[in-house]
């Protein structure tokens, strides 16, 4: 397993700190842009921020999976019995 360094950590918490607060804070925005339209505080502010979560949820589900596959894409380092060796 490959190990991160302090960088690629960083780098990953950026990653989630996007994919959560982007799209809560966007929909929490365009929810109160739209009520402020509408005159009905607070129905859509509560709509942007449920679907603004519901995208967070997704994104971060895809990262977790992408990943798990690149986790899977990984070979050991054990030579296997089956492959020949080089001399």
């Amino acid at each position: 397993m490959t190990q991160l360094t302090p960088t690629g950590l960083v780098r990953i918490l950026g990653q989630v700190t996007v994919i959560l607060a982007v799209p809560i804070v966007g929909g929490a925005v365009v929810g109160l842009v739209v009520d402020r339209l509408l005159g009905t505080l607070p129905l859509w502010f509560l709509v942007g921020f449920g679907a603004g979560n519901l995208v967070a949820v997704a994104g971060l589900a895809l990262l977790i999976r992408r990943g798990q596959r690149r986790l899977r894409g990984v070979q050991p380092a054990v030579p296997s019995a089956d492959r020949p060796h080089d001399a």
